[in-house]
């Protein structure tokens, strides 16, 4: 599944998050869901190793993290906070069973658009 991100400035995304709240502005189903401030911070997040660690999840569907720590020669506290912080961006979901905690990939693909608020058709049509 293909992640869609966008990369726009704090400032204007803290702008099109209160248009959004006053309903001055309204999301298009094709906006992405997934923001970041710079292409700096999307590349420490999707870093190498950390896509390849995606695919290998997607390709390998590991039961636990400690299978997945196994087959990707991590140690399980490593990948853990690794786990967390791609969950916390909504590329990694952790699904609970009895007695593990199964690390699935959410996306294995990902197209990274830089945005503007407002956007340009909306400053075209001032």
């Amino acid at each position: 599944m293909k992640a869609l991100i966008g990369v726009m400035p704090e400032a204007e995304f803290r702008e099109r998050v209160m248009a959004i709240v006053k309903r001055d502005y309204v999301p298009e189903e094709n906006e992405p869901k997934i923001w970041f401030s710079s292409l700096h911070a999307v590349a420490q997040i999707l870093s190498p190793e950390n896509l390849a660690l995606l695919d290998m999840m997607d390709r390998e569907k590991p039961e636990s993290i400690s299978q997945l720590a196994e087959l990707s020669g991590r140690a399980v506290s490593n990948l853990s906070t690794t786990l967390s912080t791609l969950e916390k961006h909504g590329f990694v979901k952790k699904l609970k069973g009895k007695n593990c905690i199964r690390p699935v990939a959410m996306f294995t693909e990902f197209d990274i658009r830089t945005e503007h608020f407002p956007p340009r058709r909306a400053r075209a049509a001032a």
